[in-house]
């Protein structure tokens, strides 16, 4: 069902509460909106990559990733020889 909102004498728009819960949207987020043949469309922040710093349970490291390699190889080699 379609929200209305109402623009202030300010010009600004406060999206419903429902709405901002909803889509995960938060006091200093940044909408977009981009007129369509439909009308306007709302369209919510783009996440920046920062944003994602940490968000792995590791951190990543190369040297970690070679000897996993190296060692997968060897017990491959080694199970081939047999």
């Amino acid at each position: 069902m379609p929200e209305i909102l109402t623009i202030s004498q300010r010009g600004q728009v406060t999206l419903p509460a429902g709405l901002r819960a909803e889509y995960g949207l938060k006091a200093g987020d940044k909408v977009f909106m981009e007129k369509t043949s439909d009308g306007y469309l709302l369209k919510g922040p783009k996440k920046n990559l920062l944003e994602y710093a940490g968000c792995l349970s590791s951190p990543y490291s190369i040297e970690e990733e070679e000897e996993k390699a190296k060692d997968g190889l060897s017990k491959h080699v080694l199970k081939g020889e047999e």
